[in-house]
């Protein structure tokens, strides 16, 4: 490998570790959060009253379908918050970092460890 294709990867490195480092230490407000939650929960709330009724009996599946949907993803966007935390739902990093271990120590001709395996169908 060449000098300066490692120096390049090694930027490259650097600023994808700077984005990293700032997504996780960017909080997001508090407020923000109850602000989603409210304004779901009324949209949720008043839907039924801005349904056509033309949908007829299906008025309260419709309602019940975009409830589920709406609800889904204001929890997947609390969940995502914090990508980079050790709850089962987040980002897998020891098992990314090992991943980049196990193939740089191939390029370079050296004892290759393990892969992670998941425990209790958790990658870590």
């Amino acid at each position: 490998m060449h000098v300066p294709q490692l120096e390049s990867s090694l930027v490259s490195i650097t600023d994808l570790q700077g984005g990293c480092e700032r997504i996780q230490s960017t909080p997001i407000p508090f407020s923000y959060t109850v602000l989603l939650h409210r304004i779901v929960a009324v949209y949720c709330t008043c839907l039924p009253f801005g349904i056509d009724e033309a949908v007829g009996w299906a008025r309260p599946v419709v309602v019940m379908v975009v409830s589920y949907a709406f609800f889904g993803l204001d929890q997947i966007g609390e969940e995502i918050e914090d990508p980079f935390g050790r709850d089962t739902h987040d980002l897998a990093l020891a098992a990314i970092s090992r991943t980049i271990e196990r193939n740089l120590k191939r390029r370079l001709g050296e004892t290759v460890p393990p892969a992670l395996e998941p425990k209790n169908h958790v990658l870590t």
